[in-house]
């Protein structure tokens, strides 16, 4: 499907229909089958091939998957990663079985992680309403962008808690896009590192066990001038390496950008994905943009997934 035609409602035109929930953009994308992608929409094959020319420069590559077991124990009470091995005896053959919650580890929060109204996610066993299959027919791909918060934060004195409300500032944002030269586009995926995957492998196992049961972190800072500044950069989706991309507790809860961003515009939310070799490739290139893959887990009504993704430079 085309973008939307400009020019772009502004924030304060929305909702877009009378009756819709605050902030909403419900009839952006029409009201057929590509109306699921949401902000996926902007990843369009004249995209794809665009960015394919213009970012895959030395082809270098770097998963950003962390390990489905990383986070031991798992966060937020969630269920952990487990495996059993299965000998096919008496072949030389071994299978494995493997169970975990879509969000143990890096994910896609998928449209429906956070509901308009539970009864239409719960209607029927294995509805689609919301659901990721419709994202898994061509996969995602597009141009990433990488905003290096942790790197910014080591060169200017500044001490992230990366277990507890840090706020990462848009005025920080902006001065760091300045610093690496990058310049944002309408459907590109943005990318926020603050350094939480390598702070949290630092961990004693204690301090871990703590960790697991505390519901803050540090992330992008909620406002009206954040979320006006998102809608207006119609990003195709946002991630970050922290829980939650924006910062728990909110510093304002009525931006809270997790209804307003998946529920609202239909743009998918990464968390906990794996930056710092992203990082380090950046640093090394001297470029903050890159080509992006992800391919999450294709069934019906996912509410979410690894993202099984991949930067290329």
């Amino acid at each position: 499907m085309a973008p939307p035609a400009e020019p772009l409602p502004s924030l304060d035109q929305l909702p877009l229909r009378k009756g819709d929930p605050p902030n909403s953009a419900w009839g952006l994308w029409g009201d057929g089958p590509d109306s699921a992608l949401g902000s996926l929409n902007y990843l369009t094959e004249e995209l794809v091939a665009r960015t394919v020319q213009e970012e895959i420069k030395t082809g270098e590559r770097v998963g950003l998957d962390l390990p489905l077991d990383f986070f031991d124990p798992p966060l937020l009470g969630r269920a952990g990663f487990e495996q059993k091995i299965v000998d096919k005896d008496p072949l030389v053959v071994n299978d494995d079985v493997v169970t975990f919650n879509t969000q143990v580890s890096s994910q896609w929060d998928s449209l429906r992680h956070f509901a308009v109204t539970q009864t239409d996610v719960h209607a029927a066993p294995r509805t689609e309403i919301n659901g990721m299959q419709t994202w898994c027919a061509k996969g995602l791909a597009g141009r990433g962008v990488l905003i290096d918060y942790a790197s910014y934060a080591r060169r200017n004195g500044i001490t992230i808690d990366h277990f507890g409300p840090h706020r990462v500032t848009l005025a920080s944002v902006k001065v760091i896009a300045e610093e690496q030269g990058l310049e944002f586009r309408t459907g590109d995926v943005f990318f926020l590192r603050t350094g939480y995957s390598a702070a949290y492998k630092a961990l004693d196992q204690d301090t871990r066990n703590k960790v697991a049961g505390v519901g803050e972190w540090c992330g992008l800072s909620q406002s009206r001038e954040t979320t006006e500044w998102l809608w207006e950069r119609q990003f195709a989706a946002v991630t970050c390496d922290s829980p939650g991309f924006e910062v728990r507790p909110p510093t304002e809860k009525e931006w809270h950008l997790h209804p307003i961003l998946l529920a609202g515009w239909g743009t998918p939310i990464g968390e906990l994905f794996d930056l710092d070799g992203l990082a380090d490739l950046c640093e090394k290139n001297k470029r903050w943009s890159f080509f992006f893959t992800s391919a999450p887990l294709n069934y019906t009504g996912a509410v979410a997934s690894p993202p099984n993704a991949i930067a290329i430079m």
